[in-house]
């Protein structure tokens, strides 16, 4: 990314946090916005923008490890029983309602690896920042009957801290949800990454029910994965519960399995989070 670039980037960064630095000031108000609705811990986008004048924040840690079998090791030149981990420390997601219909959106991780091979540590990294998301959502249809609640996500993904990334990206997506019942819900999604300059993009769908069991409690279950033409695809399986501590707070936990195998054979993901709203006076 250009220095120039880089810059505006910093400065939009930094007025996002002053705009939410307004709102933290202002008392929360539950109105008629109803309860929190979030992206985590799902890999499908919610449809739904945060209400006008509210500030959202998304926060978790999360632990992925996918290990090589003998055969998919020698094809891409590893060790055998060689195993890479990555240790999410802190999943910052922020939104911000801009209006009925658009929400700003900035995202930044912070992270490590580490490596190991027959079960020992052979390399670790430094503790990171990874790539930085800033976008918006925009809604475009609210549910009527067969017609499902729709929106549009746009981000651009940069290096602002991310020194080892090759390229910035484009983070395009089409985000639906129908109401089946009272209790069951169904969001599914599509979309991908669209490189700046060249290479390959990435199509990327999901499929999400999800069930609440008890009032304040639910429970998901995902089908996803990534379609490309430089690679493997990739298809993923995921669940997990979230918690509604009130109509601002909500708790999630969740985990996750390859189901291809394409990449090793004991993929598996896990995580815990938070989503917390703050609205206007």
């Amino acid at each position: 990314m250009s220095r120039k670039v880089k810059k505006s980037v910093i400065f939009t960064m930094l007025a996002f946090c002053l705009m939410a630095t307004g709102v933290f000031a202002q008392e929360a108000n539950e109105g008629t916005v109803g309860s929190i609705i979030t992206d985590r811990p799902t890999q499908t986008y919610s449809s739904f923008v945060v209400p006008k004048g509210a500030f959202q924040i998304e926060s978790g840690i999360g632990y992925s490890r996918a290990a090589f079998s003998n055969s998919i090791a020698n094809v891409v030149n590893l060790p055998e029983d060689y195993a890479s981990e990555n240790f999410t420390l802190n999943f910052l997601q922020l939104r911000y309602g801009l209006s009925d219909n658009v929400e700003l959106r900035l995202a930044q991780n912070v992270y490590f690896n580490r490596i190991k091979f027959d079960g020992d540590v052979i390399n670790r990294s430094d503790v990171q920042f990874a790539s930085t998301w800033i976008g918006a959502k925009f809604n475009i249809l609210n549910e009527d009957g067969f017609v499902p609640q729709t929106s549009f996500l746009a981000e651009y993904v940069t290096d602002v801290f991310d020194e080892d990334m090759g390229q910035d990206l484009l983070n395009l997506r089409l985000n639906f949800s129908s109401t089946l019942s009272e209790k069951l819900t169904l969001g599914y999604g599509l979309g991908g990454f669209v490189p700046t300059k060249n290479g390959p993009f990435y199509l990327e769908y999901s499929v999400v029910g999800s069930y609440a069991f008890q009032p304040n409690w639910g429970a998901f279950l995902e089908l996803f994965g990534t379609l490309r033409n430089d690679w493997v695809n990739t298809h993923n399986v995921d669940m997990g519960i979230t918690y509604l501590v009130n109509n601002n707070l909500q708790l999630d936990a969740y985990t996750g399995f390859d189901l291809t195998n394409n990449l090793g054979e004991t993929d598996f993901i896990f995580g815990l989070g938070f989503s917390t709203r703050i609205l206007k006076k």
